[in-house]
């Protein structure tokens, strides 16, 4: 996403109107696949026409197919920010070549290692070096650095003629490309260095501009803006690991906290900062021009480092954009002033912004993506284009031109991956189309220089297709999203830190991360009829309501605004559609004592509250408050729309997954004196033994193992905190106790093996038959961590008949001082739709350490052995018999079992805040315990 001059938008205006719901669409295999040929067409007619036409200068003229060329007036930044006499567009599309036109790659290839230079006497952007240039550089290299060494198998590889490459019809004899790999990075780590004096300011702040020979010129411009100073990130980073050299990281690490460091009280940036470190006018926040990729670079590389300080800030600053810069409807984003707070006027939307919706995917934000992404697709409806800057508030195009920008694109292709609605193919086909027929030339693709009249202008810019026609054929083609530390940039070069490049997180970092399930709420369409999609019928993103919404906000009233698209495929349900509220995204509470009204007799902010308050539970990682006075909690909405979770408890931050337990005896009268549903209460108990018998290979494993077994493992497991509770009464078959559960028989336990002979994640469909298993034989399964939810390795494995899940540890880490650590056991956790609860009650989650699995894999692959599991209690954990009565050990009086609350004589209760009609989930208040906290009692 590229930065341009500061925009801004004006206050919401509300509306009602009337809805039309539309059930879904499909697309068919053949159609989708000759759109992806088509865009593959497309692409390879423009870099043709580069390389005929233009090649080596950095940009083709499409209309006068001729090359264009630095302006000689320096101050023209919009061309000569990204002309390096380094053939750009060349550079700039060698990502895209291997997926796309891959018959073109081993040329392209050969001709940038062999000719591009950065010796040059040229001032250019850093921002638009970095991320078309250094990024192309460093995804090739990563590219050639995993293709076969040996040239035929890196053709077929490729795609291309087993017996040699090909290149403009003529055969030539097989190339090594692998030869040119270090060049890439030699040529990366050179470009590089010659960016480092715009760092040399005293914040770290860098220039914008930098002369690629000479570095910074005196008398060189201090101002620059967010975008362009903090998004460097992942290309630096990245740089800094393959070469070793520390200083790129460094840099671009520190440029960002910089920036991030000078944020309001509210958590906003400015869009433009000086080097020296003040917010330079007109002083808004937003999302679009200017600021865009630092939100996009946050969570990337939270993603690519696998580092929770640019998480952190990601959603802090994401937070404070859905409080403040998001209208009340959770349609708009528009830029307000940072120190007022208030809208500005005039009220626009530019295209850069389009971006976002992509960005809340890969957060887990998907509604509002939904949401933020419709309001794009009407503009480019209206326009058969993306207009650079649009009026919303009063519904006029404020800049009429369209470079061919790639942000709402890739926008579509992100919602599709995470939805898999068709919606989205067609929304690209759309658009497909429309650049077809209004930017196609003889040899290229032309800038739209004015949406509405048509009118065109001689430059086709190098990302039209290095991301435009890329994303386009990355939808078409249903190419999943890249992930374990790889992502796109925001030039759409792919990027990966590879496991050996990755940093050991802190010991505190760790800790934190405890009990944490870093996943992403499911994507769960509108349904007409019922709660699931077997029980009634699946509603299209075009049948929801905020699809008309959306609508209106780009037409407005009357005929051109609510017709319908295509009448035989909607209905009419007669009801009116109400202006959406978007609940309060982030807030404070306070906690203190039941009916204070004074608001003097509110405790002061403790601004670090100690151990005396707040302590975390080294196992699961949840906070315990024993003592409520001055602390304040930060507040957030779930993105799976359920309500609120705290996101902060002063100085704590909360991961994913982890809980907030308040035991302070003055919260009591918060609570109801009902107990809470059972899906409230914590399973139990936390830990369990677990005993494994390995049998003979021809063991008939039936209802239990016959024949001579050997005990040669005992491990600890940490059980679930949802499906099965291993801690309730066991149920009886037969006048026998089941195998899944504390005290019962031996199961057999199943490690399904992949291609290394490792266990599978079971993120997939597993069948008894391919499992070896006979149709009435019981089984555990057993699956290692990762690559998909805890809840769908436990849904996949119900389905396929399996009585539980036995999860495998992640392996040790061994940092770069030689010092070896590992997770140890966590809580599997998970967000369960009502609906499941019950479906799950009996399939139980257990979760033990890697070298377990160790144990096991080589007990099943290497001895050819049969492995029965039992389940026994630790020493002192309460067990309740079948008849719902306390087992030996449990504790007696007030306290609940398990619980290890003592008798004080008060009814144990929990409960949960809420607010509003939302509940803050993961916050409990539990009273019961006797709690001395200087002589303060129970009331």
């Amino acid at each position: 996403m590229r930065h341009l001059g500061s925009t801004w938008l004006f206050p919401f205006i509300g509306l009602s109107l009337s809805c039309i719901s539309v059930l879904v669409r499909g697309m068919t295999d053949v159609r989708r696949e000759e759109l992806r040929d088509e865009t593959a067409a497309l692409f390879k007619h423009g870099y043709e026409g580069y390389m005929r036409y233009a090649y080596p200068a950095d940009e083709l003229r499409p209309l006068s197919c001729g090359p264009l060329g630095r302006d000689p007036n320096e101050g023209n930044f919009g061309i000569n920010d990204i002309h390096a006499n380094i053939s750009m567009t060349l550079v700039d599309v060698l990502s895209s070549l291997p997926v796309v036109h891959p018959k073109a790659y081993p040329k392209a290839v050969q001709l940038v290692a062999e000719r591009v230079s950065f010796d040059q006497d040229v001032k250019v952007q850093v921002f638009e070096m970095t991320i078309r240039a250094l990024g192309a550089l460093l995804s090739t290299y990563q590219h050639l650095d995993e293709l076969p060494d040996d040239p035929i198998l890196q053709a077929e590889k490729l795609g291309l003629e087993e017996e040699g490459w090909s290149w403009g019809g003529a055969r030539k004899a097989s190339v090594n490309l692998k030869q040119y790999k270090d060049r890439m990075l030699a040529l990366a780590k050179d470009l590089g260095e010659r960016l480092l004096p715009a760092f040399d300011t005293v914040t770290g702040i860098p220039y914008a501009r930098v002369n690629l020979r000479s570095g910074v010129l005196k008398g060189e411009s201090v101002e620059t803006c967010t975008a362009g100073a903090g998004s460097l990130l992942l290309e630096f980073a990245l740089l800094s690991r393959l070469t070793g050299d520390d200083r790129f990281e460094s840099l671009a690490h520190n440029a960002y906290m910089a920036i991030w460091n000078r944020r309001t009280q509210q958590n906003l940036l400015g869009n433009t900062i000086g080097t020296h470190g003040h917010w330079l006018s007109p002083g808004f926040s937003g999302v679009g021009a200017g600021m865009d990729s630092f939100f996009e670079y946050g969570i990337k590389a939270g993603i690519m480092l696998d580092d929770d300080t640019y998480y952190d800030i990601f959603y802090d600053s994401y937070a404070a954009v859905q409080t403040h810069v998001r209208t009340p409807d959770g349609f708009i984003y528009r830029p307000i002033q940072i120190r007022l707070l208030q809208p500005s006027s005039p009220s626009t939307i530019d295209s850069l912004s389009a971006f976002l919706p992509g960005i809340q995917v890969l957060a887990g934000d998907v509604e509002s993506a939904i949401k933020s992404h419709l309001v794009f697709w009407n503009l480019w409806r209206k326009h058969s284009a993306m207009p650079e800057s649009w009026q919303w508030s009063e519904r006029n195009v404020e800049w009429a031109g369209y470079p061919g920008r790639p942000e709402f694109i890739e926008s579509t292709y992100y919602l599709y991956q995470a939805t898999q609605d068709p919606f989205y193919l067609r929304v690209g086909e759309r658009i497909l189309s429309d650049l077809k027929r209004r930017t196609k030339t003889k040899c290229g693709f032309a800038t739209l220089k004015n949406v509405m009249t048509g009118e065109l202008e001689d430059r086709m810019e190098s990302f039209m297709l290095s991301e435009t026609l890329k994303y386009l054929y990355l939808l078409f083609a249903d190419i999943p999203l890249p992930n374990a530390n790889k992502v796109f940039t925001t030039e759409g070069h792919s990027l990966r830190v590879p496991p050996k490049h990755l940093r050991t997180p802190s010991l505190t970092r760790r800790t934190l991360r405890r009990g944490e399930h870093p996943t992403c709420p499911v994507y769960k369409p509108v349904m007409v009829g019922g709660l699931t999609e077997d029980e009634g019928i699946v509603v299209g993103i075009e049948g929801r309501a905020e699809y008309e919404y959306a609508r209106s906000l780009i037409y407005g009233w009357g005929s051109e605004g609510l017709e319908a698209e295509d009448p035989s495929k909607m209905w009419w349900n007669g009801g009116v559609c109400h202006i959406p509220s978007a609940p309060k995204f982030a807030f404070e509470i306070v906690l203190s004592p039941l009916n204070t009204s004074d608001p003097s007799q509110v405790p002061p902010e403790d601004p670090s509250p100690g151990p005396n308050k707040v302590t975390q539970d080294s196992l699961t990682g949840d906070y315990v408050i024993t003592d409520i006075e001055g602390l304040r909690l930060g507040v957030r909405w779930r993105f799976d729309g359920q309500g609120y979770d705290v996101s902060n408890i002063g100085p704590h931050r909360l991961r994913p997954g982890q809980q907030v337990i308040i035991t302070d005896p003055t919260m009591r009268d918060h609570l109801p004196v009902a107990s809470p549903p059972p899906s409230e209460l914590s399973h139990s108990p936390a830990e369990l033994i677990l005993r494994f018998t390995a049998y003979p290979s021809d063991t008939a494993f039936v209802g239990q193992a016959s024949g001579e077994g050997q005990v040669f493992l005992h491990a600890v497991g940490a059980t679930a905190v949802f499906g099965k509770d291993f801690g309730a009464p066991l149920v009886k078959n037969g006048g026998e106790k089941k195998g899944w559960e504390l005290g019962g028989k031996g199961m057999r336990l199943v490690i399904a093996p992949d291609a290394n002979g490792q266990a599978e994640e079971g993120c997939q469909s597993l069948p008894r038959k391919y499992l070896g298993l006979s149709p009435e034989e019981d089984y555990v399964l057993a699956v290692a961590r990762g690559n998909c939810t805890f809840l769908e390795k436990a849904i996949l494995a119900k389905a396929n008949g399996a009585a539980g899940v036995l999860v495998l540890g992640t392996p040790p880490v061994t940092d770069t001082d030689g010092n070896t650590w590992d997770e140890g056991l966590i809580r599997p956790s998970a967000e369960i739709d009502p609906a499941l609860e019950s479906e799950l009650d009996d399939m139980g989650m257990i979760y033990t350490e890697y070298l377990v699995g160790e144990v096991l894999r080589r007990a099943v692959n290497v001895e050819k052995r049969v492995l029965g599991i039992e389940l026994l209690r630790m020493d002192g954990d309460a067990v309740p018999d079948e008849n719902g009565g306390r087992a030996a050990g449990a504790p007696a009086g007030g306290g609940k079992a398990g619980s290890g609350a003592p008798d004080d004589g008060v009814e144990a209760r929990e409960g949960r805040l809420m607010v509003g009609q939302h509940a803050i989930h993961n916050l409990k208040v539990v009273n019961g315990d006797k709690i001395d906290r200087g002589g303060r009692r129970p009331p």
